[in-house]
């Protein structure tokens, strides 16, 4: 082609090119276009539906496999205790090395030594709330006392009282001359077994006002006697089951045949002495008569003369201003005693001893020549 033809002939027509910034806007817009495509219920935007009065909200769906998050498991409730009136309740220990004890008492071996501060679960008391049964927080049950825990705020009879068990057998030591071992915690009772110093009975229970225990012979003998004539050293008393009462039998001595006016009626098995007025009980009180080979003279006789104190003295014994004395035969008297407190069992020397305020009533109360009536 020649030179000429070169220049006349007409340039190629170019191509329109877009702007590069058109392409990017359409790359962005893309995902809008289609999003307005797709369904209402794929979209983050508030649809209305045709069968509710209000907008339902819906959510955009999202492309990724999602991991449940684990429900959290319900904390198990824990079963009622049949030891624990309030599950959880704890008291905290209010003197450092508290000792934690197999029993209420401290005779009882150690288990656990307590610090300041320590958080005990409460499980249980005695009747008389000194003791506590606690746990520590590393599971060891035990006894505390009660001064050493702070139990601000805390309703110690909503707890059950707790008691030794069946098999946890107690042998005490009889400690009276002779003590009437009872069918029940009454004198009225009969008298079902004689006992003497030195015997050893097993603890079995007591009356709930702790006057009376419940003990068992080494011959297998069960019935009542005196708590105070029984060495109790050591032992906590109200850790031991209450017993109830069968109904005491009602008792009226006769009246001797013939008597008037105030006159004195004296039960040695009953060791009990009744003021009379004729026919009617004015009152009795609990006594003690003479040990056997000292025994209190039986039969009828009256007061001779009374002494607001005397000094009386014999074999074995010299006692200054005995009060209250009232002597009804030879050198037998009635008088009040400080000496002892075991009324209900044989103590003297064959007289009839009495409390002094009980002896005080009945010295105001007689006047020389009151018929004395002693008997089985």
């Amino acid at each position: 082609m020649s030179s000429l033809t070169q220049k006349t002939q007409p340039q190629p027509q170019k191509k329109f090119a877009a702007p590069r910034w058109a392409s990017l806007i359409v790359l962005l817009a893309f995902p809008v276009l289609t999003a307005f495509t797709a369904h209402p219920k794929q979209v983050g935007w508030t649809m209305p539906d045709q069968n509710a009065e209000k907008p339902v909200q819906v959510h955009a769906a999202v492309n990724y496999t999602a991991t449940p998050t684990p429900k959290p498991e319900a904390a198990a409730t824990p079963s009622p205790s049949t030891d624990v009136a309030a599950p959880g309740t704890t008291v905290q220990v209010t003197v450092n090395a508290s000792k934690l004890r197999e029993g209420p008492e401290t005779s009882y071996p150690e288990v656990a030594e307590i610090a300041l501060g320590d958080e005990l679960l409460l499980l249980g008391r005695l009747s008389d709330d000194a003791w506590l049964y606690v746990e520590t927080a590393g599971g060891v049950k035990g006894w505390i006392k009660t001064v050493l825990v702070n139990v601000s705020g805390v309703t110690l009879e909503d707890y059950p009282i707790l008691t030794s068990s069946e098999t946890e057998k107690t042998v005490v030591k009889v400690v009276g001359g002779t003590v009437n071992m009872r069918s029940g915690p009454h004198l009225n009772f009969n008298t079902i077994d004689t006992l003497r110093y030195g015997d050893m009975v097993t603890l079995l229970g007591r009356l709930s006002d702790n006057v009376w225990i419940n003990v068992e012979t080494s011959s297998g003998n069960q019935g009542w006697i005196y708590t105070s004539l029984v060495s109790l050293h050591g032992i906590n008393i109200n850790y031991y089951p209450e017993i109830p009462s069968p109904p005491v039998p009602q008792k009226t001595p006769e009246p001797v045949e013939g008597a008037k006016g105030r006159w004195i009626d004296i039960d040695i098995s009953e060791q009990r002495l009744y003021a009379f007025e004729d026919d009617q009980v004015v009152k009795s009180f609990l006594v003690s008569t003479g040990i056997a080979g000292y025994n209190t003279e039986r039969g009828q006789f009256r007061i001779d003369v009374k002494y607001r104190f005397d000094d009386m003295a014999g074999a074995g014994y010299n006692l200054k201003d005995v009060p209250y004395s009232m002597y009804y035969y030879e050198s037998y008297a009635i008088h009040g005693t400080y000496w002892h407190r075991n009324f209900g069992t044989q103590m003297s020397h064959g007289c009839v001893n009495m409390d002094t305020d009980d002896a005080k009533w009945l010295y105001y109360w007689a006047s020389v020549g009151t018929l004395v009536n002693i008997h089985w």
